[in-house]
Parts: structure tokens; C-alpha cells; sequence
């Protein structure tokens, strides 16, 4: 039996009609209709009083909160101002240190040699990237996100600037599915005293600068613990600034394995390690983030990969893991690569390759083709990160445009009549599905490729070549080539590896990290409170891997169609309608029996979610001890009832989300779990056996459960970061009434007593030395 619960917040009118039949709330005591009416009529008042005051009261705090933000900003602007000299002039080092010789010379002898090795080391990775200078911002802009997707937490191994590749296209897929994207790179520092640093890159992304106690290289050593403390520390502010409770953590670098698996153990939050090289022999790569990726692929809760060879070599070590290999963003190459001026001063042929013009290209072979055959002109476009090309820069044919935009790749794609992909052979290169092959075929061009081994399926939309002569024989195939239908067979192909399907692929495999968990609600007529509790769910659930069962008893108002309405709507919704009203117990056995998840959610209709209200609930029940857990509410008879400040659903979540951080992990024993909203481990529930149906319509069998829970050694416990609101008093206004309901009280509280001894009235107000 649900406690008594006080006048819930009249968000909504309460409805003259009851919600799930068998919600046992209502007060412990019947007093008669008259004396009911004239308690109503003043309570009716003192909500009005208390509605006025609180609006006072919240005019105030917003005024006070708004100053203690200027203040805020004040502040940090200051701080901003007073940048120090050193941070200054690494940021000049950064973006002339390629400019010209002199500027290198004079980076030599200013730059320490730390840094000195590190600007060399991202050369040669494509790593090295103009560093904007990122100025804090005293209430950090996070943006809009969809309530119901977790945010991604992305510790990247590149600025979001730098070449627009696997990294920010699987996270501009993320941003585009409703996921708001927190992109943390390493290369920059926040300004001085600031724990953070961040700023909006595209829609629902922000690149992210933690504030670390000393610069590292971070290609060559793991995260010493001096600054593993220190990104916790900053990390912990973003999360409370930026509200960020669920999320999923992505990592792109091993040398983040410390600070992602502190996540993972400090937040529940799952790992994924997106492993797209062989590290293991990538030039300059440091021993100790071998190692370190070793201890990251063993912990991560999924591994992707980017090609075969990677997942064979991890999955010959034991290690489970998923291929998602690379591909185009079809739609956006398909309608840019179209005609324009870029390369119309040339003459044709034109042979093309863009990408960094790193040590892996075979600076070789495409000095031998240009010689060979100097009336074709070879574009390469990309930044160069190598000193000798091979004579390539002296050759009047040969054309270095530098880095360009991504936006211009479908425009010189469109001008190429060759595409290449000259990589030297080795295991680095053998390991590697090019995006740009992808994006090749999105045009149709034909492609003249050394025999990359992760290449090898697509032998039948590529020339292979293994030697100089032999490249150059391919690529006069190539040109002669007037195979109409292969084109539009590259097309396809392109098409059907689009980063869409790759994000939904990896979706997929996050969602099967996440045990599934079954939300079973049972309606009794009040349609649009059943609307509303369904709506809230769908729209506030971060949860990726969940169900909703609505069990029907028999309600006369609609509210069937509705329900069935909502089905077509949600893959996630199972209906079930009865032919009569079964009452509380029975309805949710029934939902229960229907149930396919790990965890069992049983949420009254009467009911308004808030987020990160399962993931919370379902992070203590990581505690074996917990049999059962629930939230705390506006509206209940006994300790989980919280004070509250909200006067309609938009202050409410506002509320909620400052109460729950504020609360955030802790939780405490409980003798008895309303089951307006419980939450349990579905063997858990196997083993206590289904609620018991003697109960009829409802009241006493949540006492009754939580009895059973503790005498089978179980803990009963209120998540204090879990927030629902509770409107009560829904389903037995009529019965109340009509005198029923205290029939049913008596009868059931008789049948509770049988069981279980006397039965004690339930209170407000905390035991003492109840364990938090």
C-alpha cells in the first residue's frame, strides 16, 4: 500500500476519475464527505497563498541569480585579460612554426624541447592545427539536446579544425541524432585559473579544453596522475556547469584511458574505444600508449574498429569487438561535386589524390608518374607534413594546393579524372579503410590504389597496382576507361556505406551495452494523465535500451485507442487491454509477465518523469544489497516526499535537475517503496515472486512487497538524485466518496495484518541513522 500523500502541486486539474485502479493512494484515515469538502475548500486556499508566495520568492532568486552570473562573467572576463606571457607565445609558436624557415629557427630557440617534440610528432600525424584561443564563458552556451539521448563525452585524439575526417564525422552523426557532443582535445590550455575551457563548433558539438597541471606529449606518454587529477577536477566542473548526467564516452587516444575508466567507475558511464590505427607500429607512437591501449581495450565495454586487420589482431587477444569501417557523407559529396573553376586552368587529364601529404604517401612513386608522363597534370591536395616530396614541389606539372576546406573536396573531386591513393605498404597502411576511397566512389571516378589489404573486398570498384610501371598502366586504364554501369556501381556503393550506417550500426552496439529494462504502467480511464506519464517517458528517457508496457484495465474513456494510437507511433510501446478492471496487483503481474528486460520499472500513471530518472534509479541497484529502489517525489506519505518550489512542468524539470546533481549518488533506507515508481532487478523479482493479487484494487501491496524484500535480505532504498513528480490522489477520489474505499482499506489492511502483524502509519520524517 502506498503511503498518504499530501495535496499533490496541481500542475494539471486532477481529474474526477481515477488513474490505475489498485494506485493505493490515500489518506490513512476516511473522514466523512462533509468534513472532506470543507478540508478541500481550505487547502484550495492555502495553495493559493502558497502559489503567490512562491512566485515572490522565485521572481527574487532569478534577480539574485542573475546578478551572481554577471558577476561571474565579470570575473572570468578579467581573468581572460590577464593571459599570461608564456601561453601567448606558445599560441604564436603554434601558428608560425610552419609558416617559414625563419619562423621555425626562431621556434627552435624559444620552444622547449617538450613542446619542440610535439609539434614534430603531430607533423607527422596531421595533428598540428592553428590553436584558437578559447575564451571561458561564465555560464557555458551548451545548446539544446533531445531530452531522451544521452550526451556523448568525446576524449579525441584531434582538434575539431584539423582535417575533417572519422572523428568529427561520427560525432556530427551523434550531434545530428539529438546528442549534445562534449569534443575534448588535448592541444589546448584553458585560460589561467579557469577549469574549463569550451566553445560551440557546430550544431549541439562543443570543442572542450581541461584544465591540466602540465603540458604532456600526449603521443608519446600516458596521463600522469598529477594531471589525471586535474582533468577529474575540470571534467567535474563542465559536468556540473553543462548538466551532463547520462552520457556515453568515446575515446579516440589511449592516452585518455585513465580519466574515461574514472568515468566508467566514478559514474557508471560506459566506455566505447574507437581504435581506427594499428598504433602499435604508427610512427613515433609512445611505448607507454601501447601499453596503455592494452589496459583501455580490456576495459572499454565495446571496441570498434576500422578494418579487419585491427579486428583480427584484438580479437586474437581475446577481445571482443565490432568492425565499423569508414565511409562518405553521401549527400553532402553528391550535391557539391559539381561543375566549377578550381582546376579549370589545367589541362586534361587531371590526376587526384587529397589527404595529408604525410610519410605514409609514397612520395616515390608519384615523382615516377609525373616524370613519366608530364603532359598530365597531378593535383594533390593537403597539408604537408613531410620535408622531402620527392622533388614533387620542383615539377611543373605537379600542383601542392595546400590544405583546403572539406567543404572543396567534392568540388576537386568533381575535376579529377583519376583518383590515387599512392600509400607505401606496411602495417600501418595495410590496417587502414581511406575515407577518401568512400568518397572516390561517391562520384563514380575510378581509383588506381596500391593493394591495400583492407581494400581487398573492394577489388571489383578499384585498379590495384603493385609496381611504378604497373601504377601507370592502371591509371591509362583508368582514363580510357567507358564503363557507364561500373560508375553508377561505385555510386551505389557509396551509398550504401554512408556515415548514417555507420552510426547506426554503432548505436546498435551501444544499446546492447545498456541491460534492458522494462517500464510496465497500468492505466484505469484519466486519459490524458496516462498521455502525459507516456509522453514524459519518451521524451525524458536517456536510457538507451527500454520498453514500455501499458497494461489497460478496462478504462471507459478512450483511453484505449489512445494507448493503441501511441503503439503505432513507438516500436518501444506494448499494449495490453483488459476486459475488466484486474486491479493494481494483477495488471502489473500481467505487464511484468509480458516484460523482456533485465530491470523491472513499475510507474504509476499518475506520474511526470524527469531526467536521468532511470539511469539513476538503475545505478544503485549496481548495489547487489539493493533489491529494490525509488525516487523521490513532490507527493507521497512518507520519507521520499521532498519540499519542492515548482508551480507548473517547466520549473518542475528546472528543479528537478538542480535537486538530483545536487543529490547525485546518494540514496538511503527506506522500510516501505510506494510503488509509484519502483525499480528492481528482473531475477530479483523472480525471486520474490509476483505482487500479490489478494490486494484487489489496490492498497497494501507495496507494503506488503518491500516486507517480502527485507525478509529475503534485501534493501529498500530512496535515490535522493531520482526525481518524479506525483500527482496522487488520481484513482479513488470516487471511491472515497462513495464509501468504498474505506471497505477496501479495511479489508486489505486486515489481510496486510494476517500476514505481516500490526500495520504502522507511515511518516514524513527520517529515521535517524538510516545509512545515506
Amino acid at each position: 500500500m502506498k503511503p498518504e500523500s499530501d495535496e499533490s502541486e496541481n500542475l494539471l486539474p486532477t481529474p474526477a476519475h481515477g488513474n490505475a485502479i489498485g494506485d493505493p493512494e490515500g489518506p490513512h484515515q476516511c473522514p466523512s464527505c462533509g468534513e472532506m469538502a470543507v478540508m478541500r475548500q481550505a487547502i484550495t486556499q492555502l495553495e493559493q497563498e502558497l502559489i503567490t508566495s512562491r512566485e515572490t520568492i522565485a521572481s527574487r532568486d532569478i534577480a539574485i541569480d542573475w546578478l551572481k552570473k554577471e558577476a561571474e562573467a565579470a570575473k572570468m572576463a578579467l581573468e581572460w585579460r590577464r593571459k599570461s606571457l608564456k601561453y601567448l607565445l606558445i599560441d604564436l609558436m603554434y601558428l608560425l612554426a610552419d609558416r617559414s624557415p625563419i619562423a621555425r629557427t626562431l621556434g627552435n630557440l624559444l620552444l622547449p624541447r617538450r613542446l619542440k617534440r610535439r609539434l614534430h610528432a603531430e607533423s607527422l600525424r596531421n595533428q598540428f592545427q592553428e590553436v584558437p584561443l578559447l575564451r571561458p564563458l561564465a555560464v557555458p552556451l551548451v545548446g539544446e539536446k533531445c531530452n531522451d539521448k544521452i550526451d556523448i563525452v568525446c576524449f579525441a585524439n584531434i582538434e575539431w579544425s584539423a582535417r575533417y575526417q572519422r572523428p568529427q564525422q561520427m560525432m556530427s552523426q551523434f550531434a545530428a541524432h539529438g546528442h549534445r557532443v562534449f569534443y575534448i582535445v588535448r592541444s589546448g590550455m584553458p585560460e589561467r585559473r579557469a577549469p574549463y575551457e569550451l566553445r560551440q563548433v557546430a550544431e549541439r558539438i562543443f570543442e572542450v579544453c581541461l584544465a591540466f597541471s602540465e603540458y604532456e606529449d600526449f603521443y608519446s606518454v600516458k596521463m600522469s596522475a598529477t594531471n589525471l587529477k586535474a582533468g577529474n577536477e575540470s571534467f567535474s566542473r563542465l559536468a556540473l556547469d553543462a548538466k551532463i548526467r547520462a552520457a556515453l564516452v568515446v575515446v579516440h587516444l589511449s592516452y585518455w584511458t585513465g580519466l574515461a575508466l574514472d568515468l566508467q567507475k566514478s559514474r557508471s558511464w560506459r566506455v566505447q574505444y574507437d581504435c581506427m590505427d594499428e598504433w602499435a607500429d604508427f610512427p613515433d607512437i609512445g611505448e607507454q600508449l601501447i601499453k596503455e591501449e592494452e589496459v583501455l581495450v580490456r576495459s572499454a565495454d565495446l571496441v570498434t574498429v576500422t578494418a579487419s586487420v585491427l579486428k583480427k589482431k584484438w580479437m586474437d587477444q581475446g577481445i571482443d569487438c565490432l568492425l565499423v569501417r569508414n565511409a562518405v557523407d553521401y549527400d553532402f559529396f553528391f550535391d557539391r561535386c559539381t561543375e566549377n573553376n578550381l582546376l579549370a586552368h589545367l589541362k586534361k587529364p587531371i590526376i587526384g589524390f587529397y589527404g595529408a601529404l604525410a610519410p605514409w604517401i609514397d612520395f616515390s612513386l608519384l615523382h615516377f608518374l609525373a616524370e613519366k608522363r608530364p603532359s598530365w597534370n597531378f593535383v594533390l591536395v593537403g597539408d604537408r607534413f613531410v620535408k622531402d616530396l620527392a622533388g614533387l614541389d620542383r615539377m611543373s606539372n605537379v600542383h601542392l594546393t595546400g590544405r583546403k576546406p572539406y567543404e572543396d573536396m567534392p568540388r576537386y573531386l568533381h575535376g579529377f579524372d583519376v583518383c590515387l591513393i599512392p600509400f607505401k605498404l606496411n602495417k600501418v597502411t595495410h590496417a587502414v579503410d581511406p575515407v577518401k576511397f568512400y568518397e572516390f566512389m561517391s562520384a563514380g571516378k575510378p581509383v588506381v590504389s596500391v593493394p591495400l589489404e583492407e581494400m581487398a573486398i573492394y577489388q571489383d570498384y578499384v585498379y590495384f597496382a603493385t609496381e611504378f610501371e604497373d601504377f601507370l598502366a592502371k591509371i591509362e586504364i583508368a582514363l580510357a576507361e567507358i564503363d557507364f554501369v561500373l560508375v553508377e556501381r561505385r555510386k551505389e556503393l557509396a551509398r550504401e556505406n554512408d556515415w548514417r550506417h555507420r552510426y547506426i550500426a554503432t548505436q546498435e552496439a551501444i544499446k546492447g551495452l545498456y541491460g534492458k529494462c522494462s517500464i510496465v504502467i497500468v492505466s484505469f480511464n484519466n486519459a490524458e494523465l496516462t498521455r502525459q506519464c507516456i509522453e514524459s517517458v519518451v521524451s525524458w528517457t536517456t536510457y538507451p535500451n527500454y520498453e514500455l508496457i501499458i497494461v489497460d484495465n478496462a478504462s471507459s474513456d478512450g483511453t484505449g485507442a489512445m494507448l493503441h494510437e501511441i503503439q503505432s507511433r513507438y516500436a518501444m510501446v506494448k499494449v495490453l487491454i483488459n476486459k475488466s478492471n484486474r486491479g493494481f496487483a494483477a495488471a502489473n503481474n500481467q505487464g511484468i509477465t509480458l516484460a523482456e528486460g533485465e530491470y523491472i520499472v513499475l510507474l504509476n500513471n499518475d506520474t511526470v518523469v524527469t531526467g536521468d530518472w532511470l539511469e539513476a534509479m538503475l545505478r544503485h541497484l549496481e548495489d547487489e544489497k539493493i533489491g529494490m529502489v525509488g525516487p523521490v517525489t513532490n507527493s507521497i506519505g512518507n520519507e521520499a516526499k521532498i519540499n519542492t518550489s515548482y508551480i507548473n512542468l517547466e520549473q518542475m524539470h528546472e528543479f528537478a535537475s538542480g535537486y538530483t546533481v545536487a543529490h547525485a549518488g546518494r540514496h538511503f533506507d527506506i522500510s516501505m517503496l510506494a510503488m509509484f515508481c519502483v525499480a528492481m532487478r528482473r531475477h530479483v523479482f523472480n525471486e520474490i515472486g509476483d505482487l500479490d493479487e489478494m490486494f484487489g484494487l489496490g492498497m497494501f501491496e507495496d507494503d506488503d512487497y518491500s516486507r517480502r524484500m527485507h525478509a529475503a535480505g534485501y534493501r529498500t532504498v530512496c535515490a535522493e538524485d531520482a526525481f518524479i513528480h506525483h500527482y496522487g490522489q488520481a484513482s479513488f477520489g470516487k471511491l472515497i466518496e462513495t464509501g468504498e474505499y474505506q471497505a477496501i482499506w479495511d479489508r486489505n489492511q486486515a489481510y496486510f495484518e494476517s500476514k505481516w502483524g500490526a500495520w504502522k502509519p507511515h511518516t514524513h520524517n527520517r529515521q535517524p541513522g538510516r545509512p545515506e
